[in-house]
């Protein structure tokens, strides 16, 4: 059985922004990471990973991360994560060192204009 994770994709300045709600696991990575590579055009300068809607994460959705900041820096685009600091997953981001690849924002507008 599979665990909730709701995906809204929408273009804004040249980005795409994904709103990923609920909780990312092994069980749904796999079709999150599809669905992620699909919402991303060519000509996107990147994507903007929004995560303040998300409640889990674990090992496999830190991967998946990874993977995609991997893709997208081999089509010369970008990731970025926007996560409220006060979130718990502030930390496990951060003992992942995700922001090796991604660069982390307070929220979308911040990782916008960044």
């Amino acid at each position: 059985m599979s665990t909730i994770a709701d995906i809204a994709v929408d273009q804004v300045d040249g980005w795409t922004v994904v709103r990923l709600n609920g909780e990312l696991d092994m069980t749904n990575c796999t079709y999150v990471r599809d669905e992620l590579t699909r919402a991303v055009p060519s000509e996107a300068d990147g994507m903007v990973a929004d995560l303040s809607g998300t409640l889990y994460l674990d090992s496999a959705a830190i991967e998946m991360l990874f993977e995609m900041a991997r893709r997208l820096g081999r089509r010369r685009q970008q990731l970025k994560i926007a996560l409220p600091e006060s979130s718990p997953l502030q930390r496990v981001l951060q003992l992942t060192d995700v922001q090796a690849v991604a660069p982390i924002h307070a929220t979308v507008a911040a990782a916008l204009t960044a």
